[in-house]
This record gives structure tokens, C-alpha cells and sequence, in this order.
């Protein structure tokens, strides 16, 4: 009697777990940043101050939370390509003013470095002194760390976007590195999670496109902060220096996946303070897409206040996946 007991309930047990593997909801989440007029963060909000579209259609919100106790999980991607040069220890000090003043006992982050490759400096780690000691080992002909993504040289021929010829690989591979942080890095994880890119720009040579990049970010429900270091080295150059000037992709970037672009001539300390106040006061919004919308293709997100002077920040777009049979 007692061993078919014993059976009786390990079936049981079974049956409840191939349930719970069967049972798969496709629930979208989007993390929005929310500030006043002056920037600073409101707290305190209600699910009745947001509206949320999905192609523009209004979607009931059915699950909402603000993250105020979750630890962060910070990807740090560093361009240490030649236009560079004049950035690198910059970089340098700027990630050693981040270390100090943002991460906490609970948050993690990781270094990635890009150049013609993109490579992983220091895994994702809680440990400052590790970040500290792969932030010394940033330098621009990229001897350390390992292949993040797939390498360059299976991306040797030619590409064509947006009618010029662009080599598989290059100098700069830029997207690359946000793509590969977002898919490899971030996706698998969940929480408050954002990358902060210090970089010119300038993409010249990924065989991932900006969209390409934007999307995993989007997909991985993943902030991008840009923060834009432009070398005097790039000045040698005036037809390099007009491209840079007017080049948008981070501006993009950052608004696509609900994070900010800021400039250069913007004080580390300050950055980083509007950053992590931001990361710290995350609200989340969750829906479920209707059945037409679970066919994986790209659909338009918006998230917008019903109250006068609340500045939100979400991502654009999501795509959602059929649920398992």
C-alpha cells in the first residue's frame, strides 16, 4: 500500500510538472523610466497613470510594479577603436567614477571592449576589484579578454546598407557589441538592466545593423545610455568629423530602447547620477499581446502618461513568440 502511495504521488508530481512546462503565457514586460519636467524621478506612481498601445491599439496594463528593491545588472561596452585614441583613458576614469558611485553591494556588471572585435574584458561579477582590474586592462589594440559573439573573420564579404559598400569587418563594431551584449549577456537575465556605451558613434565595419542592435536590446527589455566621447585625433580629419557630428545612432539607440544619449562635454558624476536614479525607480507594465500579435514580427510599443508633466521613457517595440503547445 505505502509503495503504491509512494507512486501515486510521484505521478502526481509529474503530471503537475509536464503542466507547468506546457503553460506558457506570452507575457510582455516593458521597464519604463519615468521623470518631471526637471528630470528627477516621480515615485509613487498608479497603474492608472499610464496608458499602453500595441500597434496602436490600447492594451489593458495587467501586471504593474515598480522596481525599487532589484538589484542592477550593468553591461559596460567601451570603443577602444583608432578614433578613439584620445578617449581611451577617459574611459578609463569614467568607468572607475562609475564603479564608485553607482555600483551597489547587490548589483553586477560586465566589460566589453570593441574594436574590429568585440571582446569580453570581465564577465558579469559583483566583485568591484574585478571590475576595477578589467577596467585597467582596457587598451586599444584589444589583447584582452575573450570573443563575445561571433568573430569577425567568419564576416569577411562585403556588405551593402543603405546603398555603400561596407565591409564585414572594420575599425568600429559598434553594433556588434550592443548586439552581442544584449542577446548573450542580458536576454537570459531578469531584473533592472541597462547598458551604458562610451563610444564616438561611429560604426564602421559590424555586420549587425543599428536596428539589429536595437532590437536585441528591445528584445532583451534592456535600457541603452550612450555617452559620447569624441578623440581630438578625429579633427585631423574634417570629412570624419562632419560624419560624427551629424551621425544620429546613438540619439536612436538610446530613445528606441527607453534609455538617453548624452553628450560629451557632460560631467561623468552627473551622468551617472541621472542614470542610476533613473535605474533605481523602474516601473514595470506587463500585457499579455492577443492572438493575431504572436507571430514574432516587430510590433510598435507605446507607453504614454494620463497625468500633465510626466516625461516616460520605454521601449518602442517588442515581438512577441507563439505560446507552446
Amino acid at each position: 500500500m505505502r509503495s503504491l502511495l509512494l507512486y501515486a504521488v510521484a505521478a502526481l508530481c509529474r503530471a503537475q510538472t509536464q503542466a507547468d512546462i506546457k503553460v506558457d503565457v506570452p507575457l510582455v514586460s516593458v521597464s519604463c523610466s519615468v521623470t518631471d519636467r526637471n528630470g528627477a524621478p516621480l515615485q509613487n506612481l498608479k497603474r492608472e497613470d499610464f496608458a499602453l498601445l500595441d500597434n496602436g491599439q490600447p492594451r489593458d496594463i495587467q501586471y504593474f510594479w515598480q522596481e525599487t528593491d532589484l538589484p542592477l545588472t550593468i553591461g559596460l561596452i567601451v570603443d577602444v577603436s583608432g578614433s578613439q585614441t584620445g578617449c581611451i583613458k577617459r574611459h578609463r576614469d569614467t568607468l572607475t567614477r562609475f564603479l564608485a558611485q553607482v555600483l551597489g553591494a547587490r548589483d553586477r556588471a560586465f566589460i566589453v571592449t570593441v574594436g574590429r572585435d568585440v571582446k569580453l574584458l570581465t564577465d558579469l561579477t559583483g566583485s568591484v576589484d574585478d571590475l576595477r582590474e578589467g577596467v585597467e586592462r582596457i587598451e586599444g589594440r584589444q589583447r584582452n579578454g575573450k570573443q563575445l559573439g561571433e568573430p569577425c573573420c567568419g564576416h569577411e564579404a562585403p556588405k551593402r546598407r543603405r546603398g555603400r559598400i561596407i565591409p564585414g569587418c572594420g575599425g568600429t563594431a559598434l553594433w556588434n557589441g550592443v548586439y552581442a551584449a544584449a542577446r548573450l549577456k542580458m536576454k537570459p537575465l531578469t531584473g533592472r538592466k541597462a547598458l551604458i556605451v562610451l563610444t564616438d558613434g561611429m560604426d564602421t565595419g559590424s555586420f549587425h545593423s543599428l536596428t539589429d542592435a536595437i532590437e536585441a536590446a528591445q528584445g532583451a527589455d534592456t535600457l541603452v545610455y550612450t555617452i559620447r566621447c569624441v578623440s581630438p585625433m578625429i579633427f585631423l580629419s574634417p570629412a570624419v568629423a562632419i560624419q560624427t557630428a551629424l551621425s544620429r545612432g546613438l540619439n536612436h539607440l538610446a530613445e528606441e530602447t527607453g534609455g538617453r544619449a548624452f553628450p560629451t562635454e557632460r560631467d561623468p558624476g552627473v551622468v551617472f547620477g541621472h542614470i542610476e536614479a533613473e535605474l533605481r525607480n523602474l516601473y514595470v507594465l506587463g500585457f499579455t499581446p492577443p492572438e493575431e500579435a504572436r507571430n514574432g514580427e516587430v510590433r510598435k510599443l507605446q507607453v504614454k502618461s494620463t497625468r500633465a508633466g510626466m516625461n516616460v521613457r520605454s521601449r518602442k517595440s517588442y515581438a512577441a513568440r507563439p505560446a507552446s503547445p
